[in-house]
């Protein structure tokens, strides 16, 4: 069974032949599979596609996500609304970068973007970047392994937040101060924001074709209560996952990652219409799976045992997960969010070890 096949049965709760491995890494270790410095891997299209194959090639089982910056153009997603909006990212020498200029700062700010409308992803900020990477992918990435994979063509959502995008765009501070202070005015912003993301998401379809898998990374839940939950986030992760259901009937699935905390409201949580949740390691994964719909990926600590454990430690913690939540499928074995740098390649060897050893379904059940 290939890794694909793999991952989808998997994703229905139905049992493949073994657990799936789907790590989530990105530049911070892809770039030391090429010897550069972050700047250079973000700023290089031909340097992304080589350290991703690289990777693929080093563990050809492993399925890198679909969608994911892991097999996708990276770069300054963190910062494509704020961008859009009149805001301003910085670039590190060797991090990620930042958003230091934040857009929206007074309601007054909001009325100013409200009449003006949602600008066009295509022409404006780090989207209209990100957009010519994807240009740039369906040129470009070998055809062998996105046939092996089903990566790029169809591949939607890239690693851009909506909701946590707006955050950002106002600052987490704000966001999370207008709840109480000024809720009408927080509802509009995000209502455009998420106009311009799906403008956004469709402007990926027309370089990479039809849907087929989507991602929502968000991870606005954790930083607030059910209740608002319910009210300034579920609808808009909600509208935009709707827009993209078409995905089941292609044989596809919707992805939603958040590693951060929400085991206070896993009922509420259990509302997003996604098929995966690439979630954290400090989630109880049995709890996890008996009180929620997802199929869930993780969740190995990526700074923790990943990066600091020894092989065998690595491999003992696999074997936990697997008998914790492997049984009748719905789970992917991963990292807890994005692979961490400098983590030892022999620990993924020790996931694929542990599996082979103990993730087998008709011989561990």
């Amino acid at each position: 069974m290939d890794p694909v096949e793999r991952a989808l049965i998997a994703a229905k709760h139905e049992e493949p032949d073994k657990v799936p491995f789907v790590p989530a890494p990105y530049s911070l270790l892809f770039k030391d599979f090429l010897g550069v410095k972050e700047m250079e891997y973000y700023f290089s299209w031909k340097y992304q596609i080589e350290g991703k194959v690289a990777f693929l090639k080093r563990f050809p089982d492993a399925l890198l996500p679909w969608s994911y910056i892991s097999v996708m153009p990276e770069g300054g997603e963190m910062g494509v609304i704020a961008t859009a909006f009149g805001g301003r990212i910085t670039w590190m020498p060797d991090a990620p970068a930042w958003v230091s200029e934040t857009p929206i700062n007074s309601p007054e700010d909001v009325d100013k973007i409200l009449a003006k409308g949602p600008p066009d992803p295509r022409k404006v900020g780090e989207s209209s970047h990100l957009l010519k990477g994807m240009k740039y992918f369906k040129d470009w990435f070998p055809l062998d392994i996105r046939r092996r994979y089903q990566y790029v063509e169809g591949n939607v959502g890239l690693g851009n937040p909506l909701v946590e995008g707006a955050a950002l765009a106002m600052g987490y501070d704000k966001y999370l101060i207008w709840i109480y202070q000024n809720p009408k005015e927080l509802h509009k912003f995000v209502d455009i924001c998420t106009s311009f993301y799906i403008d956004y998401v469709e402007a990926h379809v027309e370089i990479v074709g039809e849907p087929k898998f989507y991602l929502l990374m968000d991870h606005m839940p954790s930083f607030v209560n059910s209740k608002q939950f319910e009210e300034f986030i579920l609808p808009y992760f909600n509208r935009v996952l709707d827009k993209y259901s078409s995905v089941l009937k292609k044989g596809g699935l919707r992805i939603w990652h958040n590693e951060g905390r929400v085991s206070h409201m896993y009922e509420s949580i259990d509302k997003i219409h996604a098929e995966v949740w690439h979630f954290g390691a400090f989630e109880d994964i049995a709890l996890a799976k008996k009180n929620t719909h997802f199929c869930l990926m993780g969740n190995l600590h990526p700074p923790g045992i990943l990066l600091k454990g020894k092989p065998e430690e690595v491999y003992q913690e696999t074997v936990r997960i697997i008998n914790l939540a492997g049984e009748g499928g719905g789970l992917w074995i991963s990292s807890g969010g994005g692979v961490a740098p400098n983590t030892p390649l022999e620990n993924l060897d020790a996931i694929i070890k542990a599996i082979e050893d103990h993730g087998r379904y008709r011989e561990s059940w």
